[in-house]
């Protein structure tokens, strides 16, 4: 079943917000075409941080024996660049000779997974297969396997601060008042009385 866009009056995107059972089904999904393939993997390597929290069922569906995680940054502050991405959170061991399934929550430009990728495999990895819930076609990898493709802005359950960082001032600047605003952020999925604490504490 695919997932269905949210649009609101007077604004031009799109956004796709999956709860956490769309998230289940999706992993489910891609555990399901890995057993049907019959890949096995010495390791599941998540991303951090959005690999993170589907990770779990992940390596419960496909009985993963070994997880790691590897943490790459791509921005100094706002919008400001590395020049190359940087690791910061290294996988604590040797994966010399392994086949791992690298994972993360979408493949928007692509940059990051294949980054690692090349990563993982100058750390001495036999085979990288590649897996996200959510797949852009403008990415410049292709994931193995992936839930569902998009173009939509993705906003996770797990992002409430970091979403509201980006969208009550976006909002703001649109015009919408702050009733306005919440009844979005509900409409998107978040519980009206966490996106109300927050927006009292952090945004007036």
């Amino acid at each position: 079943m695919e997932l269905t866009n949210t649009f609101f009056s007077n604004d031009p995107i799109q956004y796709l917000a999956p709860s956490w059972d769309d998230m289940d089904r999706l992993v489910f999904s891609i555990s399901k075409k890995i057993i049907e393939a019959d890949l096995k993997f010495d390791r599941i390597v998540t991303m951090a941080k959005g690999g993170w929290p589907m990770a779990r069922p992940l390596v419960d569906y496909i009985q993963a024996n070994e997880v790691a995680s590897i943490g790459i940054k791509l921005y100094k502050g706002i919008n400001e660049r590395k020049a190359e991405p940087e690791v910061y959170q290294d996988i604590p061991v040797d994966i010399t000779g392994e086949t791992i399934l690298l994972f993360d929550d979408v493949a928007d430009t692509g940059e990051t997974l294949e980054f690692v990728k090349q990563y993982l495999e100058g750390r001495g990895a036999k085979k990288i297969y590649t897996a996200t819930l959510f797949y852009k076609p403008h990415s410049s990898i292709k994931p193995d396997y992936y839930g569902e493709e998009t173009l939509a802005w993705i906003i996770f359950p797990y992002e409430l601060r970091e979403t509201m960082d980006v969208l009550v001032d976006k909002w703001e600047g649109d015009g919408l008042h702050e009733a306005a605003i919440v009844d979005r952020f509900e409409t998107l999925g978040f519980k009206r009385k966490m996106v109300e604490y927050f927006y009292s504490t952090l945004y007036r």
